[in-house]
């Protein structure tokens, strides 16, 4: 257990050194700086971190999006907290955090998706007073290169 105070930021562009130093784990892969730039340069995207000392330990992605037929939702990419911090409140907080930017963006709905396996992200959704669908889903990939 840690005693680190932690606090959580959405990341923009004027604090995107807050990413300087990220704890093993956080994300699937290294942040590569010109691809943060693209990511914040987008305002419907929406990247919070979780900071104890000068090292992140946790993130939620989340993409504000409209559809010609739907209002604005929001969808909830991504959470990763750090091994060593997790169990802590700390992915509730960065997702709560994520659902307070889309409320104000006007999102009138938000979503996430996971595996039927992962009952800790599935425990946390509903923590958050999400409701799970009925519906089983399946997910289709394309590769895009050649």
């Amino acid at each position: 257990m840690t005693t680190h105070y932690i606090t959580i930021h959405r990341v923009t562009p004027d604090n995107r050194a807050l990413l300087t130093r990220v704890d093993d784990d956080v994300f699937d892969n290294p942040v590569q700086p010109e691809l943060l730039n693209d990511f914040l340069a987008n305002p419907s995207n929406l990247l919070v971190v979780a900071v104890a000392g000068d090292a992140v330990v946790g993130m939620a992605t989340g993409i504000a999006y409209v559809h010609p037929d739907k209002p604005i939702q929001l969808f909830v990419n991504e959470v990763g907290v750090s091994p060593r911090y997790q169990r802590q409140g700390i992915g509730k907080d960065l997702v709560a955090e994520l659902l307070g930017h889309g409320k104000r963006l006007g999102c009138v709905e938000a979503w996430v998706a996971t595996e039927v396996s992962n009952t800790a992200a599935r425990a946390l959704y509903t923590r958050l007073g999400s409701e799970e669908d009925d519906e089983q889903a399946v997910v289709y990939t394309w590769s895009l290169t050649d």
